[in-house]
Order: structure tokens, then C-alpha cells, then sequence
């Protein structure tokens, strides 16, 4: 198997999601990823998250892939303002 130069490097990162409640782990996914809201009068809102501008793939709750290295800033930014432990990888 032959691999290219050519393949991007994309920044992985896993978070640590355990020493919260239920209560703060749905408000966390919620912040991040967004949500939608529904009304007692039968409204949807969508709601954005904080990473929606931001180039990645979810692969899991805990566990991200960023495509473009400059996001990282970002995304350490707001991980740390959500008090988050995580850790970050680059990987081929």
C-alpha cells in the first residue's frame, strides 16, 4: 500500500465528559452542536452551536476531527470556557 504526500493532516480531539452530571453533558452537547427547540404552541427553533462555523466531523459525543488546523484555537477556546478536559492528536 502506497501512501500520498498529498493527504491532509486533520486534528483529532477527544474530550472528557465523565465527571459531569446528565444535567451538564445534554447543556454541553447542546452548546456545542446545537439544538432544536420546540414550543408548547407547536414552534421549531433551531438553535446553532458554537462549533457550526467550524470544518469537523462528529464521530462520536466525545470525540472530534477537525479538518483544518486553524479551527483548533477555536475549539480549545471554547472547550476550556466549558471548563472540558481534552486532548488533541494530529493524525494522517
Amino acid at each position: 500500500m502506497v501512501l500520498s504526500n498529498k493527504m491532509k493532516k486533520k486534528i483529532m480531539i477527544l474530550y472528557d465528559l465523565k465527571n459531569k452530571s446528565n444535567k451538564e453533558r445534554t447543556r454541553i452537547i447542546q452548546k456545542l452542536y446545537g439544538h432544536r427547540d420546540k414550543s408548547n404552541y407547536k414552534y421549531v427553533y433551531e438553535r446553532e452551536g458554537l462549533l457550526n462555523e467550524l470544518n469537523f466531523e462528529k464521530s462520536n459525543k466525545t470525540f472530534l476531527t477537525l479538518k483544518d488546523k486553524k479551527d483548533l484555537t477555536k475549539v480549545a477556546e471554547i472547550l476550556k470556557n466549558l471548563k472540558i478536559d481534552f486532548e488533541v492528536a494530529e493524525i494522517q
